[in-house]
């Protein structure tokens, strides 16, 4: 049962690119698992407006009016930073500012790898996988995954 539109405000706003190979698939992955905690959530790549190269200026400033809309009413902003879409920083960015906390889904980063320090503070957790994303999800008040490894 998909949950992540029942409400004008969402639990978790799922940030995060789906343009390249791998990013729909970890997308996905994080919807299924919210549709299966019953996580109502808001996923731009789902439920967002359709924006094509040549989109008039109405056509995107409803996109950019329907995203921000919904990532101010999240609780919690969930974001695939992998591949470190501009748009998903900028959304980080956003809540951050708002408060509304945020959470880093980072599959591909390794543990001798360096983490961006402006992220690492601003966040909330760090998760690498599915299972981090599902505990933290049933606790997000949690601290468990708070970034404590390297830093650039």
């Amino acid at each position: 049962m998909t949950t992540r539109v029942t409400t004008d405000h969402p639990q978790v706003y799922l940030a995060g690119p789906w343009f390249s190979a791998g990013e729909p698939e970890r997308l996905a992955n994080l919807e299924h698992l919210m549709d299966e905690l019953g996580i109502s959530y808001y996923s731009p790549r789902l439920d967002g407006i359709d924006l094509t190269p040549d989109a008039t200026d109405a056509d995107r400033n409803a996109v950019f009016a329907d995203n921000t809309q919904h990532l101010e009413s999240a609780q919690l902003v969930l974001a695939v930073v992998d591949d470190f879409d501009t748009g998903t920083i900028w959304e980080t960015g956003m809540a951050f500012g708002r408060q509304i906390p945020v959470a880093y889904y980072a599959e591909t980063l390794q543990t001798e790898q360096t983490f961006n320090v402006m992220l690492a503070k601003s966040g909330k957790a760090v998760l690498q996988n599915l299972d981090q994303a599902k505990a933290f999800l049933q606790d997000p008040t949690s601290d468990e995954f708070a970034y404590h490894g390297a830093i650039r």
